[in-house]
């Protein structure tokens, strides 16, 4: 089967998401200029830390807001590598994953030198700069974790014997074999399994649910083709005889059989 088509990114739902990044960003410039007036050789350090992130902030979201306008195509399927291994899949936009993690980064060295600062003034100073400081560490470490490959931008790969699925959440990896079913549920492509999927999960607190152990999702809000698309062009790679499982529709599918699986067709990935 031939990869889905792809689907433009314009209108309402890109407009709007434009909107609200330049209201948020409207919001913290009126903060800025409000405060800015205050500063001073004179200036408690914590005032001018919290200018510092509001301005980081705010040229960022002002940056998503450019970035969003003049993209008119989402990631498609093509070509990746997984542990060094080809594969094939869907990767989701970058923009919004690196803009969060910006404002994850900007957090985590406001709250860290908020917490510096009242160590260095001393006496109950030292108190309150330990509320961000905890916020600032918390930030620090959701940043590490992307770092280090336990949190991930959603993405969902075939390898020629594994199915590899990236989120939040961390890296699942299943046998090809293993797949019972693949349907689209809203705006995700889900898939079930007859065994539990090996995992490299984020620990709590910095993920908002615990894995499943048989069933791997795919996040497809920020990808140039609809959900329901890809779950058919999975379920074609995996030779599944089902071709319709889908829920919200009037036909739902309850899996297909599995036949041997084939070696992923190679497409080029545009970023």
């Amino acid at each position: 089967m031939t990869r889905p088509a792809v689907v433009g990114f314009a209108g309402r739902e890109k407009w709007g998401e434009v909107l609200v990044d330049l209201v948020l960003a409207g919001l913290g410039g009126l903060l800025v200029a409000v405060a800015a007036p205050e500063l001073s050789a004179g200036a408690p350090p914590a005032l001018w830390l919290v200018v510092l992130y509001t301005t980081f902030a705010v040229a960022a979201t002002v940056l998503l807001a450019v970035v969003v306008t003049t993209t008119s195509r989402l990631p498609t399927i093509g070509e990746g590598t997984v542990a060094g291994r080809p594969a094939v899949g869907l990767r989701s936009w970058a923009a919004p994953w690196w803009h969060a993690n910006a404002l994850d980064l900007g957090l985590a060295a406001t709250g860290l030198a908020l917490l510096a600062a009242g160590l260095a003034e001393g006496g109950s100073w030292a108190v309150v700069g330990a509320v961000p400081g905890l916020v600032g560490l918390w930030f620090a470490a959701r940043v590490a974790l992307v770092v280090l490959g336990r949190r991930r931008r959603p993405a969902l790969w075939l390898t020629p014997d594994e199915v590899v699925a990236d989120s939040p959440v961390g890296r699942a990896r299943a046998a090809r074999g293993s797949v019972r079913r693949v349907r689209s549920s809203g705006r995700r492509v889900v898939v079930d399994l007859d065994d539990d999927a090996t995992w490299f999960a984020c620990p709590r607190p910095w993920r908002r649910r615990a894995p499943s152990a048989r069933v791997l999702v795919l996040d497809a809000e920020d990808v140039g083709h609809r959900p329901a698309e890809v779950a058919d062009w999975l379920r074609s790679e995996l030779d599944l005889a089902d071709r319709t499982g889908r829920i919200g529709t009037s036909r739902t599918g309850e899996g297909g059989q599995r036949a041997t699986p084939r070696p992923p067709h190679h497409h080029h990935v545009q970023e």
